[in-house]
């Protein structure tokens, strides 16, 4: 299995995939994903990047050995250091979304100077400085996913309800003309669901204090957002864009807040044509 170990912040086990050859591209997800949330991404990299997906401090098969319930984004953060540190990667291409972007954002005020370009996916500046996440949609989000873990993806359509957690993370088009994405997202819940008390863990992170630090990301920053998110409002998206320098934003139409599984071929295309245009420079 293919684990990598670290002492970083009492000991961690981090259990990543390894698909393809070429400049590596780190894969990061969100409040509620696994690894496997960037299934439909892999098949298009991997012809032309090394594409590394790690499970999150907390998530899938990751283990800690002395779990102090912090889930910081300077320690998740920490974490992707581990993880390039140990397989000996200098310097790579980061791509985090939702909450996994926050993860992304505080990698690149930390470490920056190892990312050749950085994309942040579905997210946000922080509270202070971002339009709101919609709390009738994270609760619709947290409820359902509360439900998967205890009862798999039936159980949502028995509790809060499929179409108030649908209505949450997808365009609303998408359960009736794109059912498979519909499929594939539930499917990436099967085997490896969060806790309640995990999520909650995540929640109560301290927020994100990345606003005054944003300007000072020199690498190449691709911002995308689906034109149809009610979770984090696309608008969080043009604000990133505005603050980083190097910014550069994509809407991608048809989407919700997991537009890269309701639209891969739209999100692989976008990111394929970012990061070809951003090599890795010697």
């Amino acid at each position: 299995m293919p684990y990598l170990s670290s002492e970083h912040a009492g000991g961690i086990e981090i259990y990543y995939e390894s698909s393809g050859s070429g400049e590596p591209v780190v894969l990061i997800g969100g409040l509620t994903s696994t690894l496997e949330a960037w299934g439909l991404q892999v098949p298009a990299l991997a012809p032309r990047y090394r594409v590394l997906r790690p499970d999150n401090r907390g998530s899938g098969r990751t283990r800690l050995h002395a779990d102090d319930g912090v889930r910081s984004f300077d320690r998740f953060a920490g974490d992707i250091l581990a993880l390039v540190d140990g397989l000996g990667i200098d310097r790579f291409h980061l791509v985090g979304a939702s909450l996994g972007g926050l993860m992304a954002q505080a990698f690149a005020v930390h470490y920056g100077d190892r990312l050749a370009t950085l994309s942040i996916l579905c997210s946000t500046p922080g509270e202070e400085h971002g339009v709101p996440v919609d709390p009738q949609a994270l609760a619709a989000l947290v409820a359902g996913s509360g439900e998967i873990a205890r009862g798999g993806p039936d159980a949502v359509a028995e509790g809060a309800g499929i179409d108030g957690f649908t209505r949450a993370i997808m365009h609303p088009d998408t359960p009736r003309e794109r059912p498979e994405a519909l499929r594939f997202y539930f499917g990436t819940k099967e085997a490896h669901p969060h806790s309640p008390e995990e999520i909650e863990r995540r929640q109560q992170n301290g927020g994100a204090n990345y606003w005054d630090a944003l300007p000072d990301i020199t690498c190449p920053t691709l911002l995308m957002t689906g034109d149809a998110d009610v979770l984090v409002p696309p608008e969080n998206s043009s604000i990133l864009a505005q603050r980083i320098p190097n910014g550069e934003i994509q809407v991608v139409e048809g989407g919700g807040h997991i537009f890269f599984i309701e639209q891969p071929d739209a999100t692989n295309a976008t990111l394929l044509n970012f990061l070809g245009r951003h090599p890795i420079q010697g």
